[in-house]
């Protein structure tokens, strides 16, 4: 394998850090290899903070990962900015605001992606926060967001206290489809799923995490950790998410965003 490859074959996020600070220079030239992925628009903005006292705050909306290392980031949408450029050309922006988030968040990934493996390669670690765009009116205030600027994800940087090993994936055969979508059958659910929960049951992610999330349904909980692996989870977690969606219009609405 390349080193390219070897790098983000050997990921993982990162839960423990060490006190050591990174530098200002360190983080500007991370954000510039961010600022090399391919976009639509430039539709993002990367807000950092070393701030304890909003490092603090925040671990009260995120969590205690927060705190644990040196430095939280927070990427945005930011049509802002790009209607800013085309306003000085004498244009208005047309877009739909629906169009403008899906090329928006492609942009957001995109240098957010490249931003890890930029971190990476200078060894550090880093960890995403997936909670921010439920956390909108208290980041806007904390972080003094304008209009037209939203929230999306969250990470936390620095150097690692831990070397964890990388988390299993579905197999590729499920992801990759050669000429046509391949409909996935009840045998090929149950053997990704096999894949996806035998390591993390026998390592005891979620265990170790205390990361069960309560059942949809009413009644006992009679799933135990040994039991618990990712389908579990993940089928709890967006079998839970419909009271989301309300909540995440009306913030977006408050952000000047209507979809």
């Amino acid at each position: 394998m390349s080193k390219v490859i070897e790098a983000i074959m050997s990921h993982a996020s990162i839960r423990s850090f060490t006190d050591q600070d990174v530098p200002e220079e360190l983080i500007e030239h991370i954000a510039r290899a961010g600022q090399q992925a391919p976009f639509t628009g430039q539709m993002y903005a990367c807000i950092y903070t070393k701030d304890a006292a909003k490092r603090e705050r925040l671990s009260k909306l995120f969590g205690p990962l927060v705190t644990r290392g040196p430095v939280f980031m927070l990427f945005c949408l930011d049509f802002r900015k790009l209607e800013k450029f085309i306003a000085s050309k004498g244009r208005v922006n047309t877009a739909s605001d629906l169009m403008m988030m899906f090329l928006g968040i492609q942009d957001v990934a995109y240098f957010g992606q490249n931003m890890v493996l930029a971190a990476e390669s200078l060894g550090l670690g880093t960890v995403f926060l997936g909670s921010a765009p439920n956390l909108d009116s208290e980041l806007r205030e904390i972080f003094n967001l304008p209009e037209r600027v939203f929230p999306v994800v969250g990470m936390v940087l620095g150097y690692p206290a831990e070397a964890p090993k990388p988390r299993p994936r579905i197999p590729t055969k499920f992801v990759l489809h050669r000429d046509e979508y391949l409909d996935l059958t009840a045998a090929d659910v149950e053997e990704a799923l096999s894949v996806m929960d035998a390591g993390l049951i026998r390592e005891g992610y979620y265990a170790r995490r205390n990361a069960k999330i309560q059942k949809p349904e009413q009644g006992e909980d009679e799933v135990g950790y040994d039991q618990y692996g990712w389908g579990e989870h993940i089928s709890r977690k967006y079998a839970r998410r419909g009271q989301d969606t309300d909540g995440l219009m009306e913030s977006l609405r408050r952000a000047g965003i209507e979809l």
